[in-house]
């Protein structure tokens, strides 16, 4: 079979893609949670990260948005996350139907502790390349993610018109 210019791209595409099969896998969130002391579905740990990462509490359309889901997903495994203790729902001082989001200090241990099982995990598969190389694995990684963030983000809603006099 003769070289493919796209040989490295295709190389990527097929590790990116068996990565993101295997992370996804059940066993190996169970295995990993189990080896860090905690309870949680894959879906909410992503949930967990953003409101982590976020520096102020997020709504629920918002936090929808930033995962690329709908939000009755999210609304679910906030109720669940709230019922254990990981995330705190608190009124939105601006809109009073809605309620702003944020991780409990139990949540943030969580997900340190989840990160923690994941860079050792890393560490060991990835034993011997060198930092330059891992900086470099990273920016790729990072310019996918923020690709695909921009690509399939939903679009927010159009705000309702204001009612003036006509």
């Amino acid at each position: 079979m003769p070289h493919s210019p796209d040989a490295p791209l295709d190389r990527l595409v097929k590790a990116v893609t068996s990565l993101s099969y295997a992370l996804g896998r059940s066993r190996v969130h169970e295995e990993l949670t189990a080896s860090v002391g905690v309870t949680v579905e894959r879906p909410e740990v992503a949930l967990l990260r953003v409101l982590y990462a976020s520096p102020k509490p997020l709504r629920v359309t918002d936090l929808a948005a930033r995962l690329l889901v709908r939000s009755p997903h999210v609304t679910r495994q906030v109720a669940r996350l709230e019922a254990a203790g990981l995330v705190r729902r608190v009124p939105d001082a601006l809109d009073h139907r809605a309620h702003l989001l944020s991780t409990t200090a139990h949540g943030r241990q969580v997900v340190d502790r989840i990160d923690q099982g994941m860079r050792d995990s890393f560490r060991a598969a990835l034993e011997g390349m060198t930092d330059r190389r891992l900086a470099d694995a990273a920016e790729v990684m990072e310019r996918l993610a923020a690709d695909a963030a921009t690509r399939y983000e939903e679009p927010h809603p159009a705000p309702p018109p204001a009612h003036g006099g006509g």
